[in-house]
């Protein structure tokens, strides 16, 4: 039987844990009290308003004085057979994709369409954030109402990459352009605080860190880590450990670099005029020190960019030569994250659905399409009916399948969300 003293104990502990993130926020974060971020900029388009106010510590109060001790960790289903998957693929199907809603409440009618299809994501954006003690509500609804409707807990995504590219603008990172020159050290802890804060507001996968080179007028000049190959690689590969030790899934993108782009790939066409040998001696180092080994990355996502190097006409995220590099010359064996689709299609024509059965013929796992409704719906019916008449095989589907599920163990303990005291 266990004593008085045990049960204070455990419940004392994890408490005691918070509150050491807490101290570390305080310590490597600007305060809460800066006005918003302007969403110009984002990588996903997205527009929201957010209230501010009173400091950092006084807004994470409420969420960091949660107790997680009753997170139940759940075992995951297996992916379905090929021969299981040809005969009803409708489930499967939407398991590959992450999809995002605009609404910041728990009454907001996405939440009647997760329970009725079994997504493996939900993207978080800046729309959906006021706050942490309401994220935090909003996580655990996508996870109660999935596992209410008898589905696996869905991966909660955010991109929180650090200033005006993160969807939670007054919790950590800093902009990756303030640590990338500093000690290592330094990178680790703002990471290892951003990955903190995620898991305890029930977010498991982070599309960071960006791996751009800083390049003269492109993309990732005020974004990136630095203009140094071997800064932007150390500072990758230190920012991976700090998410992998807050048990927190990082997706390592743009895949293969988009920091020579004549503009960022999501805002419309963005051709990359560097040869193979190019980006291979310089925009894909960062990529591959984290594509293999005890360093490698669990996630990472391919980027909307075109490049001479291949055709100079289809975005990286559609193209089987850009996966083929990175699989089997790179060596990654973890899950590939596409890049947002809905943007792909200003620079590569056709519709939504017929973007993401192309991704996923290309080598894509997880099939990012933050919204509207409309879209995702439109390429959830596109993916079941080119696996249905074997555009797809099946065994595509059941390997990216098995690798989400990965990244599900991975995450586990952050998929049970916070309990927030009353």
């Amino acid at each position: 039987m266990i004593g008085p003293a045990l049960r204070r104990a455990r419940v004392v502990i994890p408490v005691l844990a918070v509150l050491a993130v807490a101290a570390g926020v305080f310590l490597v974060m600007r305060g809460g009290d800066e006005a918003p971020v302007d969403e110009a900029g984002s990588r996903f388009g997205e527009s929201g308003e957010r209230s501010g106010g009173g400091t950092l510590l006084d807004t994470l109060a409420a969420v960091l004085g949660a107790t997680q001790s009753k997170r139940r960790l759940g075992a995951e289903p297996e992916p379905p057979t090929a021969d299981e998957l040809g005969r009803a693929p409708g489930d499967a199907v939407a398991g590959l994709l992450i999809v995002g809603f605009r609404g910041t409440t728990p009454d907001n009618d996405f939440f009647e369409r997760l329970a009725a299809r079994p997504y493996g994501g939900v993207l978080l954006t800046r729309s959906n954030y006021v706050q942490p003690q309401q994220l935090a509500t909003l996580t655990r609804t996508i996870q109660s109402t999935a596992r209410g409707a008898g589905n696996p807990a869905p991966l909660v995504a955010a991109q929180q990459e650090g200033g005006e590219f993160s969807a939670f603008a007054d919790l950590a990172p800093k902009p990756q352009a303030e640590v990338g020159e500093r000690a290592g050290r330094v990178t680790f802890t703002n990471a290892l605080v951003a990955g903190k804060q995620l898991d305890a507001l029930g977010v498991t996968l982070t599309l960071a860190p960006n791996a751009d080179i800083a390049v003269a007028g492109g993309p990732g000049q005020g974004r990136a880590f630095s203009d140094r190959a071997s800064v932007v690689t150390r500072a990758v590969r230190t920012s991976v450990g700090a998410y992998r030790s807050a048990s927190i899934v990082s997706a390592v993108g743009p895949f293969p670099g988009d920091g020579a782009a004549s503009q960022d790939p999501n805002a419309g066409p963005a051709p990359v005029g560097l040869g193979i040998e190019q980006l291979r001696a310089r925009d894909m180092k960062p990529f591959a020190a984290v594509a293999r080994g005890r360093s490698a990355t669990p996630a990472m996502q391919m980027s909307n960019a075109t490049y001479v190097a291949y055709d100079a006409v289809t975005p990286a995220t559609l193209l089987p030569a850009a996966y083929d590099e990175l699989r089997d010359r790179l060596g990654f064996e973890g899950a590939v994250v596409s890049a947002d689709l809905t943007a792909t299609t200003a620079t590569a024509g056709g519709s939504v659905g017929e973007a993401a059965v192309k991704a996923l013929k290309a080598g894509a796992d997880l099939l990012l399409i933050p919204g509207g409704r409309a879209q995702q719906d439109e390429a959830y019916r596109a993916l079941v009916a080119a696996v249905r008449r074997r555009e797809v095989p099946a065994t595509r589907v059941v390997s990216a399948l098995r690798r989400i599920a990965k990244l599900r163990r991975l995450s586990r303990g952050a998929r049970e969300p916070v309990t927030i005291p009353e």
